[in-house]
């Protein structure tokens, strides 16, 4: 079993391969419950959902209800503000069954308006979470984000015990800055799309290129219990990459090419009010979530995106010159053949 590592400043050991609770929103209860159950008994102690994510607060909720161990469970909000945040948070434990939480995260602050709402306001979500900390209600308060600048300023704040980004070895962009100001400020470190939202097939590669780090919890979405299984063999090994394994991760860098969203949000606003970043992750979501889910977080998404009028503004912003208007296109065909 992989050796625990101690979280940020915290005084919790955690397991460095984590649950990420969005896919067992796809399944029945009874597997999702099974999943999470496998999990725990493989070693992990981190869970990490959210209140957005469908029912898989509520069925990690039951699978606690069947298991002994210690867990830390973490949660996010994607509150705007602090009385949003505050029922968020009820929510959140009366879904979990639980009287506390160990960490509770603001979800995804990837714009300007959101770390004002979110952060810098006076009523904002963090104020609420600060005062349901007071009261014993969460442990420690956590951000989220798929902006590293936005990420980097947020814990430059001194608000948060945790950062929750974005890293794989096709998007590792947080090794220049991100990485090495978390570490000095003695943040826990969770990384989330270890596998780039399932664009990564390499699991091995991708999960040892995070776990080999030392320092870094990799919370990648299960669903089945082969899943687990297989994840759960990958952190056991304790094995460092090795140099044909380094070879291979620069070979598929250089086969995927960056033709790919960092969901950076440089590219906004857009003329015709399309949500870019999100149509540009249509994959993951297909990959992890139900079709009814898939509508639900993008049906709103997908109209303006028809009306893309290819005026190329975001392609002049973008920091790595996307062809985002062919795109846009494509992942908008994607999406509709997903929920139809």
């Amino acid at each position: 079993m992989a050796k625990k590592i101690t979280f940020g400043s915290t005084d919790h050991q955690i397991y460095p391969l984590g649950f990420g609770g969005i896919p067992i929103s796809r399944v029945s209860k009874k597997e999702a419950v099974k999943a999470v159950k496998g999990a725990v008994a493989g070693g992990v102690n981190f869970i990490d959902t959210a209140i957005a994510y469908g029912d898989s607060e509520e069925k990690i909720g039951a699978a606690l209800k069947e298991i002994e161990t210690e867990v830390f469970l973490a949660s996010k909000t994607p509150a705007k503000n602090s009385k949003e945040a505050r029922e968020d948070l009820e929510e959140s434990l009366r879904n979990l069954g639980l009287e506390k939480i160990n960490l509770y995260q603001l979800h995804n602050v990837s714009s300007e308006e959101d770390y004002e709402n979110q952060i810098a306001k006076d009523n904002s979500a963090l104020k609420g979470l600060q005062q349901a900390k007071s009261e014993g209600l969460i442990e420690h308060i956590g951000v989220t984000g798929h902006a590293d600048d936005l990420l980097i300023r947020a814990i430059k704040e001194e608000n948060f015990a945790s950062v929750q980004f974005c890293y794989n070895f096709i998007e590792y962009e947080a090794e220049e800055k991100l990485l090495p100001l978390a570490r000095e400020m003695d943040l826990g470190l969770i990384a989330m799309k270890p596998l780039a939202g399932g664009r990564l097939e390499q699991v091995d590669l991708a999960l040892k290129y995070i776990l080999h780090q030392g320092d870094i919890i990799a919370i990648p979405g299960m669903e089945t219990s082969q899943e687990v299984e297989e994840n759960l063999a990958i952190a056991a090994a304790q094995e460092k990459l090795t140099g044909s394994e380094k070879e291979k991760i620069t070979e598929l860098r250089e086969e995927i090419g960056d033709n790919f969203c960092r969901r950076c949000g440089y590219c906004l606003p857009c003329p015709e009010d399309i949500a870019i970043p999100m149509v540009l992750r249509v994959d993951s979501f297909i990959n992890r979530m139900t079709p009814e889910k898939v509508a639900e977080w993008l049906g709103d998404k997908i109209e303006p995106a028809e009306n893309c009028q290819e005026c190329e503004i975001c392609v002049e912003r973008c920091p790595f010159d996307l062809p985002i208007p062919g795109l846009i296109k494509e992942n908008v065909a994607s999406a509709k053949k997903r929920m139809d």
